[in-house]
C-alpha cells in the first residue's frame, strides 16, 4: 500500500484535529523521504476511549506503551508515547500537510536517534539527506 493510500485510510477515520497526530513513518511518508508500511497515530486520551471495543482494533502493548492496531487497515493509535513525552504537546505543535496531522520531523528525529534500531538510523540517513537537500 502507498503513501496516499495510507493518508486517505487516515483520513477517512474521520478523527477530530486537535486530538491525534501522525508519528512514526507518516512524517517521511508525507515528504516522500520513504514509503510506508503503515501508520502510527499518536492521540488523546479522549479519543483513545472513543477506540476501546470499537470493531477491528485490537489492544496491544508494547514496551510500556499501550496502542490498538487494526490490522485490515495497517494504523495503530497510541495513547502514549515513549516515558516523558508529552503526547498532548506532540499534538498541539504538529504541523498540518494536506488536511492532516504530521508530528514535527524534529521530534521524528530525536524518536530515531532514541531508539537507534538499525532501520531508525537507516531513517535517520534519509531524513538528513533530505534536510540537506531541501534547505537549498
Amino acid at each position: 500500500m502507498n503513501n496516499q493510500k495510507l493518508f486517505q485510510i487516515v483520513k477517512d477515520l474521520n478523527l477530530p484535529l486537535g486530538e491525534y497526530a501522525i508519528f512514526g513513518s507518516g512524517p517521511m511518508g508525507i515528504r516522500g523521504i520513504r514509503e510506508m508500511h503503515d501508520v502510527d497515530i499518536i492521540v488523546t486520551h479522549k479519543l483513545w476511549n472513543d477506540f476501546i471495543g470499537k470493531p477491528g482494533w485490537e489492544v496491544r502493548q508494547v514496551d510500556n506503551l499501550q496502542g490498538m492496531k487494526n490490522y485490515k487497515l495497517n494504523v495503530e493509535i497510541w495513547k502514549d508515547w515513549w516515558i516523558g513525552w508529552d503526547v498532548d504537546q506532540m499534538i498541539n505543535e504538529s504541523e498540518i500537510f494536506d488536511g492532516l496531522p504530521f508530528v514535527k520531523l524534529e521530534m521524528m528525529i530525536e524518536w530515531k536517534t532514541l531508539i537507534a534500531r538499525e532501520k531508525d538510523l537507516k531513517d535517520l540517513e534519509l531524513i538528513l539527506k533530505w534536510q540537506k537537500d531541501n534547505k537549498k
